[in-house]
C-alpha cells in the first residue's frame, strides 16, 4: 500500500489532484464522489469544475465538503461554457498535487485507482500512466464490463513506451491508444512546462490533450490494471446530437492544436511525412462522422465540408494553419487529378460505346 504523508505543521501539498467537471449531474455525482472516499490511498484533493448547472448539483457537491475534512474545492464558472474542457483548465490552474486525474462526475473510480497510479508513477518516474482499458456499466452503475475502443495487445504490466516520435503516431493511427483525458494520471509540472490543456471545443477536447502528451512525454507508460468505470448513459454530452458546422469546427478546432505541437516536435520538423500522415488520418477519421451529421442532421450536401473547413480555416492567420492549408490543398488537387482521370475515361467509355452503335448500324440490312 502507498504510503500516506503526515499532516500537522505546515500543510503539504497533495499526491494526487482529482479533477471532475460537472454540469447538471445531480443524479450521478453523489457515486463519483462516493468512490474517492472509498480510496485505500487518501492523499489526494478534488477540485470540482462546475459549469453553470442549472439543478442541485452544486448543493449535492457543498454537502460533501465535510466528508473531504478540507479537500474538496468546488470551482463554479460565471455561466456555462458548453466546453468540457474549459472547466478542467481552471481546476488546472488551481489544482496543488503532485500529478493530476481527471474523472467525470458521472463515473467512478476502483477502490485502489488511485493507489495503484501513484505507485506506478513514483516507480517509474511517470511523466504520463496510460490505462489501457476500463469498465463500462449501466446508467444504474450495474452490468459492469471490461471493454476498450484500443486495440490490443494488452500489456501485462506497467510497460515504458519506446520514446519514437515516429513510432508513437503509427501507434496513434493504428488505435495503439486510448485517448481519453480521463483513465490517466499526468504528473502536474509536466502539463503546466509544456503548456498542455484542453482546446475549447465542444468534443474531442481530449484527443488533443493526449496526442500533445503523447508527443513530448519523454517516460510515457502503459498499465494493464482496469480502474475506471464508465457509466453509459444516452443523455451524456458524448451523445449529444451535434450539427454538421460545429462538428467540423471541433475537428478544426483539435487538429489545430495538435498541428502546433507537431511543428515544435523536431523529428516531425525533419520528417513530416509523419506530420502528413497523422494529419490526413485524424481528418480522414472524423469526417466520417462530420459526413453522417451532414446527412443525418442538416442535409447538407457533402461538398459543404470543404467549402466550410477552408472558411475557418482562413478566418485566422493562415500562418498558424500551415499544415491543415497545405494537406487541403493537396487533398484538392488529389481529387481534381482523379475527378480528371475518370472524366477522361467517361470519355474513352463514351466514344467506345459510340463506335459500338455505329458499328451495330453497319450491321443492319438495309430496308
Amino acid at each position: 500500500m502507498a504510503k500516506q504523508k503526515k499532516s500537522g505543521g505546515k500543510k503539504n501539498a497533495p499526491a494526487i489532484s482529482v479533477i471532475t467537471s460537472m454540469y447538471n449531474m445531480e443524479k450521478y455525482v453523489t457515486d463519483c464522489l462516493e468512490s474517492l472516499l472509498a480510496q485505500t490511498f487518501q492523499d489526494f484533493e478534488v477540485l470540482v469544475a462546475d459549469d453553470g448547472s442549472t439543478d442541485n448539483s452544486v448543493a449535492v457537491v457543498s454537502a460533501f465538503a465535510p466528508k473531504f475534512e478540507g479537500r474538496l474545492k468546488l470551482i463554479r464558472m460565471k455561466k456555462n461554457t458548453g466546453f468540457p474542457g474549459v472547466p478542467r483548465n481552471e481546476a488546472m490552474k488551481v489544482a496543488t498535487g503532485k500529478y493530476i486525474t481527471f474523472l467525470d462526475s458521472d463515473d467512478l473510480l476502483t477502490e485502489n485507482a488511485l493507489e495503484y497510479l501513484y505507485n506506478v508513477a513514483e516507480e517509474k518516474n511517470a511523466e504520463v500512466i496510460h490505462v489501457e482499458r476500463y469498465y463500462t456499466c449501466d446508467e444504474s452503475g450495474g452490468n459492469r464490463q471490461v471493454t476498450s475502443f484500443q486495440k490490443g495487445p494488452y500489456v501485462e504490466e506497467p510497460t515504458i513506451e519506446p520514446e519514437n516520435t515516429g513510432e508513437r503516431i503509427n501507434n496513434f493511427i493504428n488505435f495503439r491508444f486510448l485517448w481519453w483525458g480521463a483513465n490517466k494520471l499526468f504528473r502536474r509540472d509536466f502539463l503546466v512546462k509544456n503548456g498542455i490543456t484542453f482546446p475549447a471545443i465542444t468534443a474531442w477536447e481530449d484527443f488533443a490533450l493526449l496526442f500533445c502528451s503523447l508527443l513530448k512525454a519523454k517516460i510515457y507508460v502503459r498499465v494493464p490494471e482496469i480502474l475506471y468505470i464508465y457509466r453509459q448513459r444516452d443523455t451524456s454530452l458524448s451523445h449529444k446530437a451535434r450539427t454538421a458546422v460545429e462538428m467540423v469546427s471541433n475537428m478544426i478546432g483539435s487538429v489545430r492544436m495538435m498541428d502546433k505541437a507537431m511543428g515544435k516536435n523536431e523529428f516531425l520538423v525533419k520528417n513530416p511525412e509523419y506530420r502528413y500522415r497523422f494529419l490526413d488520418w485524424y481528418i480522414q477519421n472524423r469526417l466520417i462522422m462530420i459526413c453522417k451529421g451532414f446527412y443525418m442532421a442538416d442535409k447538407w450536401p457533402s461538398f459543404q465540408i470543404d467549402d466550410y473547413c477552408r472558411k475557418l480555416l482562413f478566418s485566422v492567420n493562415p500562418a498558424e494553419n500551415t499544415s491543415l492549408l497545405s494537406y487541403f490543398f493537396t487533398r484538392n488537387l488529389e481529387f481534381m487529378v482523379t475527378l480528371s482521370q475518370q472524366n477522361i475515361h467517361v470519355q474513352q467509355l463514351a466514344k467506345q460505346i459510340s463506335d459500338l452503335e455505329n458499328k451495330i448500324k453497319s450491321l443492319k440490312p438495309a430496308e
